[in-house]
């Protein structure tokens, strides 16, 4: 029992220190790897699968619907941008809730968006859920596991790829949250 709680804290740690580093990374702009064509869809439904055992844990349906989706990108922050917000999705629904994930083209330009149907974000703490360590339920933390930092890598993988995220999100009804690819010019970073 005192080695498994050992464990656990450890692995909490690790997992911590892993997206300090991913963040500092993003926020230097130290990212390795070069832009490339990935299919925005395609890889949320990788991302899907690779959540699929963690949503059945929770007895949370995952779905990903849209089109072949093309975007200059960096592929493993684009991994990471959509992995965290599915992630969360999960984390934060109601048993026996639903997460989609759609990914496509609209008349704006390419979007990713996830939606679902859990706790909600209360309207005064909208503004900040994208900032370092923030949780809005602090109760809920510490059972879900998690670094406060997930939604954090969201935006700075959004401002390196120039999109636009727009949240909207009732409490006990569920939260969408859109990553905007339109607007963005592809191959420069945001300032």
């Amino acid at each position: 029992m005192f080695a498994q709680r050992i464990y656990s804290e450890v692995s909490r740690l690790i997992i911590l220190i892993e997206d300090i580093i991913r963040l500092s990374r993003l926020d230097e702009e130290e990212v390795d790897q070069e832009k490339q064509e990935v299919d925005l869809f395609v890889l949320a439904r990788e991302v899907a699968g690779r959540l699929q055992s963690k949503a059945a844990e929770k007895e949370v349906w995952i779905e990903v619907t849209g089109e072949p989706v093309k975007y200059r990108g960096i592929r493993q922050v684009l991994d990471e941008m959509i992995y965290n917000l599915c992630d969360n999705a999960i984390k934060y629904n109601k048993q026996g809730g639903e997460v989609t994930v759609w990914a496509g083209h609209t008349l704006k330009g390419k979007k990713v968006v996830i939606s679902d149907t859990g706790i909600g974000i209360p309207e005064d703490q909208q503004e900040r859920i994208f900032e370092r360590f923030y949780r809005v339920d602090k109760s809920h933390s510490k059972e879900s596991g998690g670094t406060g930092l997930g939604l954090s890598i969201v935006k700075h993988g959004a401002l390196l790829h120039g999109a636009g995220i727009h949240l909207e999100s009732v409490p006990g009804q569920g939260t969408r949250i859109e990553i905007d690819f339109g607007g963005a010019v592809n191959d420069r970073k945001a300032t």
